[in-house]
């Protein structure tokens, strides 16, 4: 077992990779009465479409998540959850564009929690039965997305950004689309993606790592798995421009919203990593459309907008940046955004007070189970494994990175989406 060291966090990273391809990260926490671990199969909503070889396979919309659900059983009339319910421990699961995640959280026997985690997961145990009776169950979930105002702004925005990627569909699939779901489709896409070398397993906690790290492997070398068939995810190619620049579309909410969204190509930004690209771009938000900036204060003090929200991140080869504005004053605030996003800026003691802060924050995460447990989750899934120098990434951007990569980003290729109530 290999202990990476976090440097300038004073945190280890216990970390093994068992023969069949199962890769292992433990954290250690012994001043806490819990333990968190995951177990993220790297399977989500965008690979509908994927080939093994030279052939190529299309499974419905939606099977992803429907996977999810139908994996909580264990035999006839026997889940997962009976046996976790026994142990006192929470579990539960979700499916995301990228991986599905099961998890479970409790504060005794760690060790056969975790083990029992990875027993219910690798069960390949599909009946008939069990998928037409899940089907209506996941079909009013599906129903209840469409109708919540929420899911279906952001969607029907992904929708107006995306020409051809799968991220503009439901994660659940559509009604018809989990109606199209067989047995046969279940069995192929777990058999294809549910391998251990397709997995990885974090745990974080009040638990002897060792002594974890020893039964895993046992677990493990009891089970037989098929030859990993390295499937391959057939991507669409995507337009540069946005589908959609302007709609107006009436929703079930009581005010009035704004979206603006910004596609960016990474190959416009060559010159930066993933990792980079993520940092610059968050810090340039936050400083000027975050709750401390001077521009976020105007709006709300000339009483423009009630709320202001964004988030960013890389879609495959695209970056995104997405604003929600609650405003019932849409040309003031399209105005104001043209001309905040032509100008963004950001003053040498602005950066140096969100970089001291970010470094902070990184220190402060290390008490939280299910926090770092997601720092985990996330570092192997955006690059492969843990980074064990981000102190160091963050103490070495400078005020010259930040202004660089202003002028080289072009904000001007947009999608704007106004939703009003009904009438």
């Amino acid at each position: 077992m290999q202990e990476i060291n976090l440097k300038g966090l004073n945190e280890t990273i216990y970390y093994d990779k068992c023969p069949n391809g199962l890769k292992i990260y433990m954290w250690v926490k012994k001043d806490i009465n819990t333990f968190y671990g995951t177990l993220s199969v790297k399977y989500g909503s965008i690979f509908n479409e994927f080939k093994i070889g030279n052939k190529e396979y299309k499974m419905p919309k939606g099977i992803a998540h429907f996977l999810e659900h139908v994996k909580f059983n264990e035999d006839k009339d026997v889940t997962a959850h009976d046996y976790f319910f026994k142990k006192g421990s929470d579990t539960n699961a979700f499916t995301t564009f990228n991986y599905t995640n099961y998890q479970v959280l409790g504060s005794i026997d760690a060790k056969d929690n975790i083990i029992h985690l990875l027993d219910f997961v690798q069960n390949g145990y599909f009946t008939k039965e069990i998928v037409n009776n899940e089907k209506g169950i996941i079909t009013e979930e599906a129903k209840m997305g469409e109708d919540d105002p929420y899911t279906v702004m952001l969607f029907k925005h992904l929708d107006n950004l995306f020409n051809e990627y799968e991220y503009k569909y439901l994660i659940t699939g559509t009604p018809k689309d989990i109606k199209a779901i067989t047995l046969n489709d279940i069995k192929k896409v777990y058999e294809t993606f549910y391998h251990p070398e397709n997995m990885f397993l974090v745990v974080t906690g009040n638990f002897n790592p060792y002594e974890l790290d020893e039964a895993i492997r046992e677990n493990q070398e009891k089970k037989q798995f098929n030859t990993y068939l390295n499937p391959e995810r057939i991507m669409k190619k995507e337009s540069k421009k946005v589908r959609v620049e302007n709609e107006e579309y009436k929703i079930n909410v009581s005010n009035k919203k704004i979206k603006i969204g910004i596609k960016i190509a990474k190959k416009n930004l060559k010159n930066y990593d993933d990792l980079h690209i993520r940092l610059y771009t968050n810090l340039l938000l936050r400083a000027n459309f975050g709750a401390t900036s001077d521009f976020k204060d105007e709006l709300l003090m000339k009483e423009l907008i009630s709320n202001l929200s964004f988030m960013s991140d890389l879609f495959d080869d695209y970056l995104l940046i997405m604003f929600t504005i609650d405003s019932d004053y849409k040309n003031e605030i399209l105005n104001m955004f043209n001309e905040k996003l032509n100008n963004l800026k950001m003053d040498e003691k602005t950066f140096e007070r969100m970089k001291k802060a970010n470094i902070a924050s990184l220190i402060l995460e290390y008490e939280d189970v299910e926090v770092v447990n997601n720092i985990i989750q996330t570092e192997v899934l955006n690059y492969g494994d843990v980074i064990d120098n981000i102190k160091e990434i963050y103490e070495n951007i400078t005020y010259g990175d930040i202004k660089k990569f202003i002028n080289e980003l072009d904000l001007s290729n947009r999608s704007i989406l106004i939703l009003n109530p009904l009438d």
